[in-house]
């Protein structure tokens, strides 16, 4: 996960051990790394109801957590929000992205996260479409 492996404040070193990074994205920024949707990374249900089965799902789960997360933590809630995501978040920044910005329009929502923007990082995002620029990447 890159909270311990790329951007995040700890690693954990060839000992296990965890340690300080000395470079980090937190220097300067507040970080939440949220593992999305349930089942992947650290997070678990004991529920199979408890999994998303689609984009909307994942979008609606997430909504709610960070929604969550703003109403204990309301110091955070007027920080600028990016929504950033690698690989198969592809899929997932654009629906959490879009379901902010609906949720921030309707007038009786009770947090209005600060959307900023969001950022995808070697995304899967078209399948089908990339699948079929392999061979001409290969060649480059």
């Amino acid at each position: 996960s890159a909270l311990f492996t790329e951007i995040g404040p700890i690693y954990i070193d060839a000992n296990e051990n965890i340690q300080l990074r000395n470079v980090t994205w937190n220097t300067n920024y507040h970080l939440l790394f949220i593992d999305n949707p349930v089942g992947t990374g650290y997070s678990f249900t004991s529920d199979d109801q408890g999994y998303a089965r689609s984009q909307e799902d994942v979008a609606r789960d997430l909504y709610s957590a960070l929604t969550q997360f703003f109403q204990i933590y309301t110091d955070y809630a007027s920080n600028p929000f990016y929504v950033t995501g690698e690989s198969y978040g592809g899929k997932y920044v654009p629906s959490i992205t879009y379901k902010i910005h609906v949720e921030n329009q309707n007038p009786q929502v009770k947090v209005k996260i600060n959307l900023k923007g969001m950022t995808i990082g070697d995304g899967l995002t078209a399948p089908v479409n990339q699948y079929m620029y392999g061979d001409f990447l290969y060649q480059v």
